[in-house]
């Protein structure tokens, strides 16, 4: 895996978790040289997210957006694999009911508003600790 895509997708999550925005698709491609397959990008998404939390109810993956403001199947599938109640809660048991957009915005709102408070707290503890050092 290549280190410094990773370290980039990290940071851009982080700064737009910090500053309560979204990443779009064509930002996080730009992240990446041209002839990297987009297995590999995805990966990297992964892994990025991980390290950002190992807990699956925060999915720093909210974050990238398409066109219409979603993030991609692969945040849904991850909701989905980690999340299943939570999922079928909010839209729904996809055996049985597509999801409405309606219902995708709302679980997104909530999430990205989870991780916007977890990039928060974050930031402050680590400013309390500097605050310590010095």
């Amino acid at each position: 895996m290549d280190s410094n895509s990773l370290t980039l997708v990290i940071r851009a999550l982080e700064r737009a978790a910090l500053h309560g925005t979204v990443l779009p698709y064509t930002r996080f491609h730009a992240l990446f040289s041209g002839d990297a397959p987009l297995t590999q990008r995805y990966a990297i998404l992964e892994a990025a997210v991980r390290s950002l939390s190992d807990s699956p109810e925060l999915d720093y993956g909210v974050l990238l957006a398409c066109d219409n403001g979603l993030p991609g199947v692969e945040f849904f599938r991850r909701f989905q694999k980690h999340r299943w109640n939570a999922y079928v809660a909010a839209l729904g048991d996809p055996r049985f009911k597509s999801p409405t957009v309606k219902g995708k915005r709302q679980l997104v709102a909530e999430d990205r508003r989870r991780i916007y408070q977890h990039a928060a707290r974050l930031r402050q503890r680590q400013r309390e600790r500097e605050q310590e050092w010095a």
